[in-house]
């Protein structure tokens, strides 16, 4: 279990009532005593697709922080009420220019390095894709490109390392 904490929500988000602290499933908890919500603090999740043909894996150069001008596998975030396999034909579509024919779960990750959502899941997903030219979101990343799985980019994610080194040994 990591070592972190959630958001310090002083005011309830319903009807702004200062928040007050209860105990609840042996968990002090935040709780509004006007209206009766309670803070259950969660974490997001995001997925990643690990996209490989002929002993070369598609990577994306990061264009933001953190972890700017490293590589990753075409990735993010999934959004409020998403499944995991929508986002992950979304982001690939928006990453890469492609679009996903089949996926498979590689993995499940909880990312320590993350200042953004700390703690969030990550769901890694053996993708194979069809389409045209590969292209990216230039808003997100400043390039695209081809690996040989032998001779990786520098990869800035904890995460997308370890999942690099199974690719290597030919775990996955």
């Amino acid at each position: 279990m990591l070592k972190i904490k959630p958001p310090d929500y002083k005011f309830c988000p319903f009807c702004g009532e200062k928040l007050q602290a209860r105990v609840e499933e042996e968990q002090q908890r935040k709780f509004c005593p006007s209206c009766h919500w309670m803070y259950y603090p969660h974490v997001p999740s995001a997925v990643a697709a690990v996209i490989v043909r002929n002993g070369e894996v598609l990577m994306v150069k990061r264009g933001r922080e953190p972890y700017r001008d490293t590589w990753m596998f075409p990735a993010g975030f999934i959004d409020f009420g998403e499944h995991p396999l929508d986002a992950l034909s979304r982001e690939v579509k928006e990453e890469t220019g492609l679009k996903v024919d089949e996926a498979t779960l590689v993995e499940i990750s909880q990312t320590e390095d993350d200042p953004r959502e700390p703690g969030h899941f990550c769901f890694f997903y053996r993708v194979t894709t069809s389409g045209g030219e590969i292209k990216t979101d230039e808003q997100e990343n400043k390039a695209i490109a081809w690996f040989n799985l032998e001779n990786p980019p520098e990869i800035g994610w904890k995460s997308h390392k370890h999942i690099m080194k199974q690719l290597q040994a030919g775990v996955d």
